[in-house]
């Protein structure tokens, strides 16, 4: 009977309990139940595959009250529809002249019956709105003033539908039209249960959002998160008859799970973990920065030892790189400045794409070959090397601090270059006068070190000079040189960047 039962079950809810994942199920609309077109209040069947097909729509962006105001923002209860369903929540949103980029906060598990509208990520809801960023807190169905969910079934579904009022909340703010938020620019903050929420959208909607922030977030294995928490609510047996465990069908809940479609995931993801975190291990945020990583997503990691799950010594930290990372990725232009003082009068000896050989290289002697991949910005009259100060062109996290053969000392950093990532590389430094370290956010023209010495270690045996280098995507590239000129179009002249 039991056995009838689940399959009864996954038939109805995975539709066929055809093997998942499958490209072509997030790209092809089902020919099944539900009906093409058909708003469902909760999802006719628990697959990130017919999330990533739903129609989606949230309207009626109210604005119910004003909570509090103070001199850099007002705080606003508000509800709107999430496929018809009336969902509360709260906006903050900057005084002064917007419009302002959007980010949309998915709160942690509070118990329902505690749970007051805007409850949770308080403390970070009112540093980004400082940092002029319009804040969008929603508090799912079941919570605060939101109606109750639909759905009947006490089947564990890894947060699909708070994943719906999500996207639904950015659906909402875009419908609205608000002159004060640029909805256009979109990032997602999830905490605990939260980020697993902004996980399962990153894979199924990656057009959504221009950049996800994961705070201690859940594990992208449903079926981990599931054992951890659910199995020990009055839901257990009903999900293990319709579902089964991981051994017994592991269908059933790759379905279910961010981790089998992460390659999906196209915007940056900054990711913050405590080492000393009770209730989401560190070492889950550990494999999703591995998996992320293999992938070549651009994922950038932040661990703080001895932190918990709410960050305290290490909040202002994480605050400050939230707001650097959202900033790099939500505004409409990403100022670059030079990277050392009286740029366009030092390129004077290796432009950008200049093809050199030992023969005609204006360097000599010569011991490289290919198309130059940056620009060299070399000494002036009477500067000592270490006297020449380095500065970072663009904001972003430096990612490597190291030597590298050919340059000497090497930091590099990622960067947003017209709504793109790109890797900015700045070789011949000092590493040992090196101002910066890896994973720290930069802004655009904090110091970054000084040039080394020619003839040393410092430049691998070169003369004094800065490599300075664009390469499109999140993937480090050391090379300074390449053979063929084609292959320049993976690089970026600085120079036109930097309007010189």
């Amino acid at each position: 009977m039991i056995e009838a039962l689940r399959a009864i079950g996954l038939c109805i809810l995975l539709g066929a309990c055809s093997p998942f994942p499958s490209e072509s199920l997030l790209k092809q609309p089902s020919s099944t139940w539900p009906p093409p077109g058909m708003l469902e209040q909760v999802p006719a069947k628990l697959s990130l595959a017919h999330f990533a097909r739903m129609r989606l729509e949230g309207s009626d962006l109210t604005f119910t009250g004003v909570l509090a105001e103070n001199d850099a923002y007002t705080r606003h209860a508000i509800t709107y529809r999430s496929n018809a369903l009336l969902i509360s929540g709260i906006m903050n949103i900057p005084k002064g002249d917007g419009p302002f980029p959007l980010v949309v906060f998915a709160h942690g598990y509070i118990d329902s019956l505690v749970y007051t509208q805007g409850r949770g990520l308080k403390r970070e809801q009112d540093f980004l709105a400082r940092q002029g960023f319009a804040v969008l807190h929603t508090d799912y169905r079941g919570h605060a003033g939101s109606d109750l969910s639909p759905d009947t079934r006490e089947v564990y579904d890894a947060s699909i539908e708070y994943g719906m009022d999500v996207v639904n909340a950015i659906n909402a703010v875009r419908t609205a039209k608000l002159s004060q938020v640029d909805a256009e620019h979109v990032g997602i903050l999830g905490h605990s249960l939260g980020g697993g929420v902004a996980l399962n959208i990153a894979v199924t909607r990656p057009d959504l959002a221009d950049a996800y922030v994961l705070y201690a977030p859940v594990n992208s294995d449903a079926w981990q998160n599931f054992a951890r928490w659910r199995s020990k609510r009055d839901d257990k047996d009903r999900t293990l008859e319709v579902l089964g465990t991981r051994d017994e069908n592991p269908d059933a809940w790759n379905a279910l799970s961010s981790q089998t479609i992460l390659r999906f995931i196209t915007a940056p993801v900054l990711l913050f973990q405590g080492t000393a975190d009770s209730d989401v291990p560190a070492e889950w945020s550990d494999d999703l920065d591995a998996r992320l990583m293999a992938l070549n997503r651009d994922i950038t990691y932040v661990s703080y030892e001895g932190e918990k799950h709410e960050f305290i010594p290490k909040w202002e930290d994480f605050m400050q790189r939230t707001a650097a990372f959202l900033r790099a990725h939500l505004t409409e232009t990403n100022a670059w400045t030079a990277p050392i003082d009286r740029a366009a009068e030092r390129v004077t000896k290796k432009p950008f794409g200049i093809s050199i050989t030992p023969q005609n290289s204006p360097v000599q002697p010569e011991r490289f070959t290919g198309y130059h991949t940056g620009t060299d910005y070399e000494l002036l009259p009477g500067e000592t090397p270490h006297d020449v100060t380095v500065r970072a062109a663009c904001t972003g996290d430096v990612i490597a601090v190291q030597r590298v053969s050919g340059y000497g000392g090497v930091v590099v950093q990622r960067c947003s270059l017209n709504g793109e990532t790109v890797t900015a590389l700045y070789g011949h430094l000092a590493l040992d006068r090196v101002a910066v370290s890896l994973h720290q956010t930069l802004d655009a023209d904090d110091t970054i070190g000084v040039l080394g010495a020619a003839d040393s270690q410092e430049t691998d045996g070169e003369r004094a000079h800065l490599h300075f280098a664009i390469h499109h995507g999140v993937v480090v590239e050391f090379k300074g040189y390449v053979p063929e000129q084609s292959t320049l179009d993976a690089w970026v002249d600085p120079m036109t960047v930097l309007n010189l």
